[in-house]
């Protein structure tokens, strides 16, 4: 096997698996990145950890077709390290890497191609082309509420479904906090419904960084138990969650008291301020309303307290409410919108958030006794 390649495309396609490697000490196999040299000088680089596969396509001038496996990480740190812009790669019978770049030379122990687990392949799969900026916004808003509780698997992850009307809904929840967004994904070609699947955590953030370099043009489907997401050249497998998620249309509010309409980046800024001395531990925030005018309070008795007033247009009542600041910071840090609204209803009641007049994105925060 041998090829010479850009080192900056190379270097940059091993910087986008390092999150996918495993670390496993069981399976050490896993830490490591399989290449292999393909008909019409193309390279091909996969790898997996069994529920998260990445397999990327890169053109390079190959002398001699073969494939190897190597660690990863190491292979990345050697590649970005190297002084010219391309870099000539032997592999020998040994399964030994020689990596040569400009007047530099490095020999890696690699392993045969042999011990790799059996990739998963896309050739067949029924793909439908989405709006990949229009994907990533609704990932990005709709994985706020992933829950870490590993005791909760059917959590541990994004519900995904497709709608009629080429639309797709996103939905997370970790018990305490709920993130849903709903939108069209502007296509022509009509996307089936389908059944409810959840994305586990590290398969989201894999998708989330594909989607960062994919642009406008993605597509997916699906393999038995997975997702399949595509791009000009490369593919994401993700094994998806076996677990039923919640009935979440339960905890949001069909409709509410109390809606305030409020400018979201001051707003932002002052729950960042009266968060200084909210409780390390709840991060609570009390919210006092009464007409024209919010409240806001923090107190921790370890350092002190903190109030702000804010002027609004509200007439609702008087009504006091707390809530963790953690958890509405993010909300607002996400959304792009001036303004936002707050809809509430009791004390103990479940408040919303969601953008002034857009219903894609809602957010539910259970609020907190203090």
């Amino acid at each position: 096997m041998k090829f010479a390649i850009n080192r900056d495309l190379f270097g940059k396609a091993l910087g986008r698996i390092q999150g996918v490697l495993s670390r496993r000490a069981s399976l050490p196999v896993l830490s490591n990145v399989r290449l292999e040299v393909m008909d019409e000088g193309k390279l091909r680089i996969s790898a997996t950890d069994l529920d998260v596969t990445y397999d990327g396509y890169l053109l390079c001038r190959s002398a001699a077709k073969g494939s190897v496996t190597v660690d990863g990480k190491r292979l990345y740190e050697v590649v970005r390290s190297l002084p010219g812009e391309e870099v000539d790669i032997d592999v020998t019978d040994e399964s030994r890497i020689v990596l040569k770049c400009k007047n530099a030379e490095f020999v890696l122990l690699g392993t045969s191609s042999d011990t790799y687990p059996a990739l998963p392949d896309a050739h067949g799969v029924k793909l439908f082309s989405v709006d990949g900026v229009g994907l990533r916004e609704l990932l990005e808003r709709s994985m706020l509420s992933i829950s870490t509780d590993e005791s909760r698997p059917n959590l541990n992850g994004v519900y995904f479904r497709c709608l009629d009307n080429n639309r797709i809904c996103m939905v997370s929840t970790d018990g305490h906090r709920l993130s849903q967004g709903e939108r069209s994904v502007d296509r022509d070609a009509p996307i089936p419904e389908h059944d409810g699947v959840i994305i586990p955590r590290k398969g989201i953030l894999e998708l989330k960084r594909m989607l960062d370099e994919a642009g406008k043009e993605v597509s997916f489907g699906f393999l038995d138990n997975n997702i399949v997401i595509a791009s000009s050249n490369s593919f994401l497998f993700v094994r998806l969650i076996d677990a039923t998620f919640p009935d979440y249309m339960q905890v949001i509010p069909k409709s509410s008291e109390r809606v305030i309409v409020l400018d979201r980046v001051p707003f932002l800024d002052s729950l960042k301020r009266i968060g200084l001395l909210a409780s390390e531990r709840t991060h609570g925030v009390r919210i006092e309303l009464t007409d024209g005018l919010m409240t806001l309070l923090s107190d921790n008795p370890e350092f002190g307290k903190a109030r702000e007033e804010i002027e609004i247009d509200y007439n609702g009542g008087d009504l006091i409410i707390a809530f963790n600041a953690k958890y509405v910071i993010e909300i607002l840090s996400t959304l792009g919108a001036a303004k936002v609204e707050m809809a509430l209803n009791e004390a103990l009641s479940p408040g919303l958030f969601r953008e002034h007049q857009n219903d894609e994105y809602l957010f539910v925060v259970m609020p907190m006794r203090l």
